[in-house]
């Protein structure tokens, strides 16, 4: 018997279609015919359609509702596609940095180190007796933190430009200027914390000088920022010297 359905061969005394499942004529005439799993005695309601048997399926892999296999139906979530980085590749290469960088990069690093150094030693005699004892530049002065997440910054900055041929990010000041901006406050903070020695407190026989560290936090804060600062200045002061000397004048002829 074909299927009224899908034209599959049936047997003759088959109730559905193995193919798609269909109750098949016979099926209907009879009344007899019980779907597969039905307890005997009992027949398939009206209207009730039986799945198909595990194994078969539509012909043309096709499934029910028109859908074929691989095809995207509604309701059904896609995979997202993967996001790309949002920074390139780094490609760490020291010499994408200038000689310049490479100098203020180094006494950078020197100064920040410098920090926890000894800067400040004391000496108390008293009865015959001597002491004496060092204390570093951020336990005497706590603002020099400022310096350290400064130094800090211009290192990752150096860092940045060592790694990617272009920074992938875009900062308010060129590169001249950000490096003189940065070591020129470094220097003040350095500056201003060497000369701020710690008070006696009027203690006779105290007498507190200059450590190592901050003769070397100093050395290098001027070693970090003259590369910068001084060819900006010279150049500045050469160019106020030609429009000045551009306006002089001329002399006058007896």
């Amino acid at each position: 018997m074909n299927c009224p359905q899908c034209q599959a061969v049936n047997g003759p005394d088959a109730a559905f279609c193995s193919a798609c499942g269909t109750r098949l004529a016979s099926a209907e005439a009879g009344g007899q015919a019980s779907a597969p799993g039905t307890p005997p005695g009992y027949s398939t309601p009206p209207g009730y359609t039986v799945p198909p048997a595990p194994g078969y399926g539509p012909p043309g892999g096709q499934v029910p509702g028109g859908y074929s296999p691989g095809r995207h139906q509604s309701g059904q979530s896609r995979p997202h596609p993967r996001r790309s980085s949002a920074l390139p590749p780094v490609n760490f290469a020291p010499n994408r940095l200038t000689t310049v960088d490479k100098v203020v990069a180094i006494a950078t690093l020197i100064t920040m180190i410098s920090l926890w150094l000894p800067w400040f030693s004391g000496t108390y005699s008293a009865l015959g007796e001597t002491s004496s004892g060092s204390i570093s530049g951020t336990s005497d002065h706590g603002w020099l933190w400022l310096e350290f997440f400064l130094a800090l910054a211009l290192l990752a900055y150096f860092a940045a430009r060592a790694a990617w041929d272009q920074l992938p990010f875009s900062l308010p000041v060129a590169h001249a200027p950000l490096l003189i901006a940065g070591t020129g406050l470094q220097f003040l903070f350095i500056l201003i914390g060497f000369f701020a020695l710690p008070s006696t407190g009027g203690i006779p026989g105290l007498s507190i000088t200059w450590d190592f560290g901050a003769i070397l936090a100093l050395t290098a804060s001027v070693v970090a920022a003259g590369p910068v600062i001084y060819p900006a200045v010279r150049s500045y002061l050469d160019s106020r010297g030609a429009t000045g000397g551009s306006h002089r004048s001329p002399p006058r002829v007896r």
